[in-house]
């Protein structure tokens, strides 16, 4: 497809999109906004993961773009406040309740342990332990 004919399908899917804003993504000068992402996704029939370089979601927000919900609709479905959620993608932290977190698994297709894993946080960096000293080289002459 062309930027104009992405442009064109994207107003058509009702995301407001010129032929300016798809060069622009095209150069890497401006990413996609969840919303125009998602449409995007729609019109060129691939998924979000593709169009974000993911390969498997890991984090609790590229779960979310690879179902294709922003992050109001989904905290909307869920019965939770938007800011809420925000933060549980942030602070990579679950805070939802029971009925939150099933409806959460649910809707992303997820088990609890891809739940548990998506808002684990990386372990902290160890610090580099010192090796034991070489032991020093013989020089040899080889015959």
């Amino acid at each position: 497809m062309t930027p104009q004919q992405v442009a064109e399908q994207m107003n058509a899917c009702g995301a407001s999109t010129d032929v300016s804003l798809v060069h622009a993504w095209e150069s890497g000068e401006y990413s996609p906004t969840e919303p125009e992402l998602i449409a995007l996704a729609d019109v060129l029939w691939c998924r979000t993961t593709d169009l974000m370089g993911v390969e498997e979601p890991r984090t609790l927000g590229e779960h979310r773009l690879a179902r294709q919900f922003t992050t109001a609709k989904l905290a909307d479905s869920i019965g939770m406040d938007a800011a809420q959620y925000e933060q549980a993608e942030e602070r990579r932290a679950w805070s939802g309740d029971e009925r939150q977190t099933a409806a959460l698994l649910r809707l992303l297709n997820l088990t609890p342990l891809q739940l548990a894993k998506a808002v684990e946080r990386s372990a902290p960096p160890r610090p580099d332990v010192a090796a034991p000293p070489k032991s020093p080289l013989r020089q040899g002459r080889s015959w």
